[in-house]
């Protein structure tokens, strides 16, 4: 009988070893995958807001095209990106009065970030340096769904706000993103701003590489035609989205996507940008969209 135990307790000890050496070969095939990874969690704030619906009904592509998904190539995630407007369309700034206002540094629009990362990787925004502590202002009406702290993220500390067509006056819902923030905001899920609203100051948090970073906002627009969007406590999904270059959003008409601006003449790819002085008035006074920082006429 103890022969019988002994032999029992050697083969279930095996049986144990191998079941574990197989979950760990498992656990590093899917590394990114989401395996054994933090868990997902749905939003309570968001439940009252309008077009919100669960992570299930939004496509993972649309997840591999905001650059959080934890599975697939960084090459995976470029292509999606790249079909999904996240291509050099060469537009320009061209501020309304010449004015005074904060530019885009050299990290421009959908330029090729492979050769600063270890994979595929595109700049899914633009970059706005400013000094640390610089406010960083509401772009138009809209309503606050996202607050990340993005910890052992390139991205920092973010907030993103949700803009109806009415707000913006554009025929699609738009999402802007704002990263590298100095503090988590205190503006809760849910919030309704204003334009020209303070929503955040500037910093350069996120996780680096060998440089350090200069203080700059990173800033976004992502665009839907449907009103419907996802949180899954990582990012903020919507369905169907698209990216879109931020100098486009401020044109005053269609078409917005980057295949048509790329395609655009060259003396059409100066776009006026509206503006908000630092005495609150805006420039042209009925804009529904301003620059993320005041100016100077």
């Amino acid at each position: 009988m103890e022969l019988f135990k002994k032999i029992f307790n050697s083969v279930f000890l095996v049986f144990i070893v191998m079941s574990l050496s197989s979950q760990y070969a498992l656990a590093k095939k899917h590394k990114g995958s989401g395996f054994f990874s933090a868990k997902k969690t749905e939003c309570s704030q968001c439940q009252d807001i309008e077009g919100y619906v669960s992570e299930s009904e939004v496509d993972d592509a649309i997840r591999k095209m905001v650059g959080k998904y934890k599975g697939g190539s960084g090459s995976e995630n470029v292509s999606i990106q790249k079909k999904r407007g996240v291509i050099e369309t060469y537009l320009r700034t061209e501020f309304i009065n010449g004015a005074s206002c904060p530019e885009i540094d050299s990290e421009k629009w959908a330029i090729d970030y492979s050769h600063k990362r270890s994979r595929a990787a595109l700049h899914k925004g633009i970059d706005i340096p400013q000094p640390r502590g610089t406010p960083i202002r509401a772009i138009s009406d809209g309503t606050v769904v996202a607050n990340f702290l993005n910890k052992g993220n390139r991205k920092g500390i973010e907030i993103m706000l949700r803009h109806t067509p009415e707000q913006t006056g554009l025929p699609f819902w738009v999402y802007s993103q704002y990263t590298h923030l100095e503090h988590l905001s205190n503006l809760e899920v849910g919030t309704k701003v204003r334009m020209g609203d303070i929503i955040g100051t500037t910093s350069n948090t996120g996780k680096m590489g060998r440089r350090v970073r200069r203080d700059a906002l990173h800033f976004a627009i992502i665009y839907s035609q449907s009103p419907d969007w996802a949180h899954d406590g990582f990012v903020v999904t919507p369905k169907d989205g698209y990216f879109m270059d931020p100098i486009a959003f401020y044109r005053d008409s269609g078409p917005y996507d980057s295949i048509s601006m790329r395609n655009l003449p060259d003396h059409d790819k100066g776009i006026d940008i509206p503006y908000m002085t630092s005495d609150g008035q805006t420039v042209p006074e009925s804009t529904k969209k301003i620059w993320p920082y005041v100016c100077e006429s």
